[in-house]
């Protein structure tokens, strides 16, 4: 009888050390009895493109890529998959006939849970306000637009920035709010999402009150370090309805998983508890 041999796969990132992605992937390693490792590559950015290259010539079936990479991963890339295209960046490197393809699973991990909380028709009649202008809310504007979201409303600390990304996609749904008119936007706001990284430890607080929130406003926090972030507990204190980030990183790893070990995550299988266990640790 053959012994099936062990897929490698792993996150890359610099640093990486604070990575959950491994908690996830080997727990669903385990679980479904797939022979194969889910690791940590620390890798440099001024040497990254050749990095990614050079997983051609290894047995490494594929990589997740965290900041600041997921520019240099879609450049180093010999094919780039539509959804990767769409965002300019790519946070998944995988091998296929020989070459070494740029994907992005982030829209597909910020949909899912929202689908599954809201449902497509909601979605569809709700304004949603976007807090950040980098790479997770270029991934959060596709992902409203392929659900056809009514309106989307950018709002960043830079002024510039959300202009720029408004003017990139020339929608007339979606508009740049001045940083200073951000709470001016609340109240008919039917869905805010924090894309930015403040809240996350060791960074800046979200300067955002939902003071002015309509009761059944929507709250989507992609940070998940803490994961009750200071925007959360205002949602909870206000009782309104609301996601954190753990549930976007596990959707995000969901189609990364299939596409370096061959097959789809048990649905039955929630790495949550193990997630949480570990950042209690920390």
């Amino acid at each position: 009888m053959s012994v099936p041999i062990p897929k490698l796969s792993g996150v890359c990132g610099w640093p990486v050390h604070h990575s959950l992605s491994p908690v996830i992937h080997n727990y669903w390693l385990r679980e479904m009895q797939i022979a194969g490792a889910y690791v940590q590559f620390a890798v440099r950015p001024d040497n990254a493109v050749q990095a990614f290259r050079d997983l051609k010539r290894t047995s490494i079936a594929g990589v997740n890529v965290t900041i600041p990479l997921k520019g240099l991963a879609y450049e180093a890339a010999d094919i780039v998959t539509p959804d990767a295209e769409k965002l300019g960046v790519a946070n998944c490197l995988y091998k296929k006939d020989g070459q070494l393809f740029a994907h992005n699973t982030d829209m597909q991990g910020f949909a899912a849970p929202l689908l599954n909380r809201l449902g497509a028709k909601a979605i569809m009649n709700l304004p949603v306000l976007v807090i950040g202008t980098g790479g997770a809310a270029r991934a959060v504007l596709g992902a409203l637009l392929s659900l056809n979201c009514p309106e989307i409303r950018i709002c960043g600390r830079t002024d510039e920035k959300a202009i720029k990304l408004v003017q990139e996609f020339k929608l007339p749904s979606l508009y740049a709010v001045p940083w200073e008119q951000r709470h001016k936007s609340l109240p008919s706001a039917g869905i805010v999402v924090n894309a930015s990284s403040a809240g996350m430890k060791g960074m800046p607080k979200l300067n955002l009150s939902l003071e002015e929130a309509s009761p059944n406003t929507f709250i989507y926090d992609l940070v998940y370090t803490p994961r009750m972030t200071g925007l959360l507990r205002q949602a909870k204190a206000q009782k309104l309805p609301f996601i954190g980030g753990l549930e976007m990183l596990i959707a995000q790893a969901r189609p990364s998983f299939k596409l370096f070990f061959g097959q789809d995550p048990d649905p039955g299988l929630d790495p949550t508890p193990l997630i949480k266990k570990e950042l209690s640790g920390r």
